[in-house]
Parts: structure tokens; C-alpha cells; sequence
């Protein structure tokens, strides 16, 4: 039950986090299984946190988009990061 909850999350956000369509059922679960989590503040939340793992230098940590409390276990947690403000152009 645990793994099938993981795929279904899995194939449903993140994809959508990175604006790629849903996966179809031929990859496992198909990604509109949980479509209704993806305006949620769950979402949200795993959002942000999937975005510090891009962010993070070499992208070491949050590695986990689905369970974010696997990371804060073992360590590989690395926070929200923020976003880089765009360099000022001289003029």
C-alpha cells in the first residue's frame, strides 16, 4: 500500500512540478490518479521543498519529493531555498 501511495504521489507531482505531462499507465501509475492534490497546500509544500533540492549546490538534498521527512531522518535535508535575485545590469 505504502509504495502504490508513493507511486501515485510521485507520478503525479512531479512531473507537474517540472511542466511535463502525465505520465501514461503504461509507465505504472498513471499521473492523473491524484490530479485534485496538485492545488492543494500539500502541493504547495512539497513544492517548495522539491524546489531546494535544485537549488542546493549540486542538487544534494531533498531528495525525497512525496515524504520530505525521510530527508530530515537521514540527514539530507537542506531547507527552502530561495531563489537567486537576478544580477543588476550596469548601465
Amino acid at each position: 500500500v505504502a509504495m502504490f501511495l508513493h507511486a501515485a504521489i510521485w507520478q503525479t507531482l512531479h512531473p507537474d512540478m517540472h511542466e511535463l505531462p502525465d505520465p501514461p499507465v503504461t509507465y505504472g501509475v498513471p499521473g492523473w490518479s491524484m490530479k485534485f492534490l496538485r492545488k492543494s497546500g500539500y502541493f504547495k509544500f512539497l513544492y517548495m521543498n522539491h524546489e531546494g533540492h535544485h537549488r542546493a549546490p549540486g542538487a544534494h538534498g531533498n531528495y525525497n519529493v512525496c515524504f520530505p521527512l525521510a530527508d530530515h531522518l537521514f540527514g539530507t535535508y537542506v531547507g527552502v531555498i530561495p531563489p537567486k535575485q537576478p544580477e543588476p545590469v550596469a548601465a
